[in-house]
């Protein structure tokens, strides 16, 4: 008897494990603090494991395109689609994650400088001495926005001694608070979400909401798993995660 238990025992844990998969996310840095705080309980919900990247979006693109493969990508919605036009990704497979807008870090215990029209956002822009971007030869998002923004207020080449590149991940609003930069542009949650910061909105003319779509690729080793991953990451237990982190729910 205790034999055939011991036999029942191992099937079922036979079973348990080929059910269980090993999931390959890449991310852009967006979402990387939700990533790693909610990978704990999907894997104990589930019994699949994560494997994560986290790299800027420019990075992605490169690897994706030069071939790498994956199960669960999370990209901005145009990097979704591009994705899905070549194949990379099981059409209709996206989902929306977080919305994303763009903005302008100041210290909450100084003056507040008038950026409410493209005028006044070009003036603030030339008093600063420093201003912090995420560098834009990454393909990060935010950093590649803050040149559009310098272009269309012609003032690209006037900005070069000011700006700073940062890597991508970082809260360069934190740099602002401790008195390092006058100015921070980046996505509204890595600035809300530094003590001491205020956000300020571009002017409308230039603002922009990226929404960040996660989707299942189309080489995925478990299209289930993958799936599974994506209703986890849209459902009711990583809502309080995401509030945590300023972001918005797609």
């Amino acid at each position: 008897m205790g034999a055939i238990f011991i036999a029942i025992a191992a099937f079922w844990m036979c079973l348990s494990m080929s059910q269980a998969a090993e999931v390959k996310v890449i991310s852009a840095n967006g979402m990387r603090d939700v990533i790693a705080e909610t990978r704990a309980k999907f894997e104990a919900n589930t019994k699949h494991q994560l494997t994560i990247t986290v790299v800027e979006t420019g990075e992605i693109r490169r690897r994706v395109l030069g071939g790498e493969l994956f199960d669960v990508i999370v990209v901005p919605r145009t990097v979704a689609d591009e994705f899905e036009k070549a194949g990379k990704v099981v059409p209709g497979s996206a989902v929306a994650l977080v919305r994303i807008d763009f903005g302008i870090a100041v210290p909450s215990d100084g003056p507040r400088p008038n950026v409410s029209t493209p005028e006044a956002l070009k003036d603030t822009l030339l008093r600063a001495k420093t201003v912090l971007i995420t560098d834009p030869a990454t393909g990060g998002i935010s950093g590649v926005h803050a040149m559009e923004v310098f272009n269309k207020l012609g003032i690209a080449d006037q900005m070069k001694s000011r700006v700073v590149t940062q890597p991508g991940g970082s809260f360069h609003a934190r740099r602002v608070v401790q008195g390092e930069a006058d100015l921070a542009l980046q996505a509204e949650h890595e600035i809300r979400c530094v003590k001491g910061a205020t956000y300020l909105p571009y002017p409308v003319q230039f603002q922009q909401t990226t929404v960040f779509m996660g989707a299942i690729g189309s080489a995925a080793r478990d299209a289930a798993a993958a799936k599974a991953y994506l209703a986890f990451m849209t459902g009711a237990e990583t809502a309080n995660t995401y509030s945590a982190h300023c972001l918005t729910r797609g």
